[in-house]
């Protein structure tokens, strides 16, 4: 017997449900027939899948490793499937929108306004967090709709057969220790983080990177990012005092930082969206454009520090991108 997509359903429909009754009814199967197929399954992989008893079925540590690969998988098949209906022409039982996402709270009000929009689809989101990937994602069609973003002198083009649209420009603020000498300032000046450590994210974009190198050089200084890492991991540093990192004006704060505007708003950044041009947002894209800006405006006025630095300042959209 070879391997089929359907043992691998089967498998993960087992690891939901915890049992293999409960996942012989997701299935539509009898409870004796899975159970038979499982056997099978597992004299293919050489080992017991699961553990069975009266609490249901657990992974064993060989079940882990193939439920891991399959879950991996098993979107790409799905994936494989829509293309190729929609290459022959032929439309899926129910329509489905792909949606990636960028580390932005963006994300949230795309996902909310796309439900609105299109109430019978099934909206399924991925998040990159090298956002670089995303354009070449949209332009081969395994997307329909995507959440970027770009910097002053690094504005992105859309690939062809992808267009975008601007939702906001954005301020991008600073984070340092709550107990750092300058976090008792509204507003800091970049040239005064000159002798700091960074943290940076490992995966940022490049048009981050050289948008942040550009406005430490106007400012009169080579920045040191002495931290590539994640949000979890920078956060605990800067909250120790060991560095200082660069946070979306929309944060709502973490423990023991003090996120704090830059005067003048020498590093800033533009939300957009893009989407396939023979997809199914296309239609709709200029009514979703409207929801998701009205919605992104409505949003940041949570965030204490952003809202207070808008009543001083306005929209960056007011305002040129390039000062």
């Amino acid at each position: 017997m070879d391997l089929e997509i359907r043992h691998l359903r089967a498998i993960c429909a087992i690891a939901e449900a915890g049992s293999i009754s409960r996942a012989a009814v997701g299935l539509k199967m009898s409870q004796p027939a899975l159970a038979a197929q499982l056997r099978r399954i597992e004299r293919m992989f050489g080992g017991a899948l699961f553990e069975r008893g009266r609490d249901g079925a657990r992974p064993t540590q060989l079940g882990e490793w193939v439920l891991m690969r399959a879950r991996s998988l098993l979107p790409a098949f799905d994936e494989l499937r829509r293309d190729g209906m929609r290459y022959a022409g032929r439309t899926a039982e129910r329509l489905t929108i792909r949606v990636g996402c960028m580390s932005s709270h963006l994300a949230i009000s795309v996902i909310s306004c796309l439900g609105d929009l299109f109430a019978d689809a099934d909206i399924v989101a991925r998040t990159e967090e090298a956002m670089d990937l995303l354009p070449g994602l949209l332009e081969s069609q395994r997307l329909e709709l995507a959440t970027l973003g770009d910097y002053p002198g690094h504005e992105l083009s859309p690939p062809p057969g992808v267009a975008y649209a601007g939702i906001a420009d954005e301020p991008i603020f600073v984070g340092l220790a709550a107990s750092h000498p300058l976090a008792a300032r509204e507003e800091i000046e970049l040239r005064d983080l000159a002798g700091e450590d960074w943290s940076m994210h490992a995966l940022a974009e490049a048009g981050h990177r050289e948008h942040f190198w550009t406005a430490c050089a106007e400012q009169g200084f080579e920045p040191r990012v002495a931290y590539s890492a994640d949000l979890s991991l920078a956060v605990d540093l800067i909250a120790s005092a060991r560095c200082v990192g660069m946070f979306q004006a929309t944060s709502k704060g973490y423990a023991g930082i003090a996120i704090r505007p830059l005067a003048g708003t020498p590093l800033r950044f533009r939300h957009l969206l893009g989407w396939t041009e023979q997809g199914p947002v296309a239609p709709h894209a200029a009514e979703l454009v409207r929801a998701v800006t009205r919605s992104y405006w409505a949003e940041v006025r949570q965030a204490p520090v952003y809202a207070a630095w808008l009543d001083r300042h306005g929209p960056l959209g007011d305002r040129p991108r390039h000062p």
